[in-house]
């Protein structure tokens, strides 16, 4: 192909590099997206173990993504999300710890998901974080909420997406590299 100023290049030759269709194969030009089967079949395996992919697998492909994202994500720009997850956890497990406090729990905590949904969109409507941030953050509370049909589960659920944040937070880099 002629690269050369002034040369265009071929629909036929875009559509080569990467760009759009299904694939299955990631390449370098391709735009950042979600892991394959991303949390296709939740964070559990059939024998309710967490999924090896949620600690590893999934942080790793994630984190590079996010990296190559606009902006770059970094610890510094997940951290307030982090926080307002993991408050709203504690509060979750100080509550929970009194049975007659379970439903006001889980109540309480959705509600803390449903900010935090929110403010994935305001984040990435000012272009603070990407929008694969958001979709990775918004694809987590999803299932958080749509597993929730009755306490035990919510908490399950819950408590894994905590945990996957923490892996994806544990593979950032402090900084974007410049």
């Amino acid at each position: 192909m002629d690269n050369r100023p002034g040369k265009f290049k071929s629909f036929e030759d875009m559509g080569s590099r990467g760009h759009g269709g299904g694939g299955g194969g990631r390449h370098s030009d391709s735009p950042p997206d979600l892991p394959v089967n991303y949390l296709s079949k939740g964070y559990f395996d059939e024998k309710g173990n967490l999924l090896k992919e949620i600690f590893i697998e999934w942080p790793e492909s994630l984190t590079q993504s996010l990296r190559r994202t606009k902006p770059p994500a970094t610890k510094n720009s997940l951290r307030a999300f982090y926080s307002m997850l993991r408050m709203a956890k504690n509060q979750f497990d100080a509550q929970r710890r009194n049975n007659a406090m379970q439903e006001r729990a889980q109540g309480d905590a959705r509600t803390q998901l449903l900010k935090l949904h929110t403010a994935a969109q305001y984040q990435s409507t000012r272009r603070v974080i990407s929008s694969l941030c958001q979709r990775f953050l918004n694809r987590n509370i999803d299932l958080v909420l749509s597993k929730g049909d009755t306490y035990d589960n919510f908490a399950a659920n819950f408590d894994a997406f905590v945990e996957h944040f923490q892996a994806v937070i544990a593979y950032l880099p402090e900084r974007a590299e410049r």
